[in-house]
């Protein structure tokens, strides 16, 4: 089968996104395609890949656990991996003509799983590394802030009745396993816990604001004397 690897993208997002999120498919995309081509020729199918990832970040987040600057590289590297097949998922299923309604979900329910063990397995292995229970504890409320995020994200789209999404929240995804391998390398995880910190928490002010602002109803107004 001819692999198009610009059939197998997402539609462009919308101008609305930030224009960081567009890196993913700078950096990200093209080398998730060679995974496209390998699945291909051994005839693999997108859940396939799912589940792979999913197993893949995991043994990443073991490693994170071991609290060394080793594990933190030989964490990030597979963990950075894993995110790569994630994304080669979706793009192997839009290749095949393969996209179902259960393969999204499973795609969803395994990412968030995911996250949640690599994000805690940063924090826990940052504090058997440094001994800093302060850290420790303000990377289990940035956990909490991610994973909350996530929620009000659907919440949002739920209300709306948003049936699809731009895919802007997987470029996303993919430029923070970008950032934690980078700062895995330079064995700097505390950045990690930082960012992981205070970008939930401004993005659940803002999307609070922006939903009361935009979606509020008006009142109706006083009744005529």
């Amino acid at each position: 089968m001819e692999y198009d690897y610009e059939g197998s993208l997402k539609p462009p997002l919308p101008e609305s996104i930030p224009a960081i999120a567009r890196l993913d498919r700078i950096l990200n995309r093209p080398i998730a395609s060679l995974i496209v081509r390998i699945a291909l020729r051994l005839g693999l199918r997108p859940n396939h890949l799912t589940v792979a990832a999913f197993v893949i970040g995991v043994i990443g987040a073991s490693l994170f656990l071991e609290g060394t600057p080793r594990g933190f590289l030989l964490a990030g590297i597979i963990t950075y991996v894993g995110n790569l097949l994630d994304a080669a998922d979706g793009m192997l299923a839009r290749t095949k003509n393969l996209c179902t309604r259960f393969g999204a979900y499973l795609d969803l329910y395994l990412d968030r799983l995911t996250d949640f063990f690599v994000l805690g397995a940063v924090g826990y292995g940052f504090f058997r590394y440094s001994g800093r229970l302060d850290f420790f504890i303000v990377s289990m409320f940035g956990l909490a802030a991610y994973m909350l995020q996530v929620l009000l994200y659907y919440l949002e789209r739920e209300y709306r009745n948003v049936k699809t999404g731009s895919g802007a929240s997987g470029d996303f995804r993919g430029l923070v396993y970008l950032g934690i391998l980078f700062f895995s390398v330079i064995n700097r995880l505390e950045i990690v816990i930082a960012i992981l910190v205070s970008i939930p928490v401004l993005n659940m002010i803002y999307r609070f604001v922006r939903f009361w602002i935009i979606e509020r109803p008006e009142e109706p107004p006083p009744p005529a004397p």
